[in-house]
C-alpha cells in the first residue's frame, strides 16, 4: 500500500521532469531572399529547446527543392545563423554548390551526393585556413578543386558581382590548393 502511494507521488514529478528536458519547437518563421541573378530561396527557421542546449534549425529552399538543412548555436545567437545571402556558384557531377552568407560566417553548402566529409554538407570559407585541422584541410582542398574544376574564377566573380555580394572569402578559398 505504501509502495502504491510512492508511486502515485513520484510519477507525476517524473513526468514532469521529462517533459521539461524534451525537445520543444518554437515558431517556424519563413522569410524569401533573392539575389541579383533572380534566384529565389525560401528561408526556413525554427528555435528549439533541447536541455542543455538551445539551437536554432535552418532549412532553405530553392522553389520546393531542399538545398541545406542546418542547425546552429547557442539560443542567445539564433539570429547570427540565419542566412542574409543565397547563390548557386556551379554545379558539377549531380551536386549544386551553393554560397551562403549570414551574420556568423560565410559558408558553401552542397547540395547532392558529394563525397565530402563535413557538417551538413557544408563547409565554412570565412575561417583562417591556419587554424583548420589537417583533416579539415583535406576536405577545404578537396572542394576547392571540386569547385574550380566546375567554375572559372571570373565567371565565379561574375555571379558574386551580380548579385552586389562580396567575393572576397569565396575567391581566397577559390585559390586554395
Amino acid at each position: 500500500m505504501k509502495l502504491r502511494k510512492a508511486l502515485l507521488l513520484i510519477m507525476p514529478f517524473m513526468l514532469l521532469l521529462l517533459y521539461s528536458c524534451g525537445l520543444q519547437d518554437y515558431p517556424t518563421y519563413t522569410y524569401e531572399l533573392s539575389n541579383g541573378l533572380g534566384e529565389k530561396y525560401l528561408v526556413n527557421y525554427c528555435e528549439q529547446t533541447n536541455y542543455p542546449d538551445n539551437i536554432t534549425r535552418i532549412k532553405v529552399f530553392k522553389e520546393k527543392h531542399k538545398v541545406s538543412d542546418f542547425e546552429g548555436g547557442a539560443y542567445s545567437g539564433c539570429d547570427s545563423y540565419i542566412p542574409s545571402q543565397v547563390m548557386l556558384i556551379c554545379s558539377s557531377d549531380g551536386v549544386d554548390y551553393y554560397y551562403i552568407r549570414s551574420q556568423f560566417g560565410e559558408y558553401i553548402a552542397a547540395d547532392g551526393l558529394a563525397d565530402l566529409k563535413m557538417n551538413f554538407n557544408m563547409m565554412s570559407i570565412s575561417r583562417d585556413v591556419s587554424e583548420l585541422k589537417d583533416t579539415e584541410k583535406h576536405t577545404y582542398s578537396k572542394l576547392a578543386g571540386l569547385i574550380r574544376g566546375a567554375v572559372s574564377a571570373d565567371a565565379a566573380k561574375k555571379r558574386f558581382s551580380d548579385c552586389g555580394y562580396s567575393s572576397d572569402s569565396f575567391m581566397a578559398f577559390y585559390n586554395y590548393e
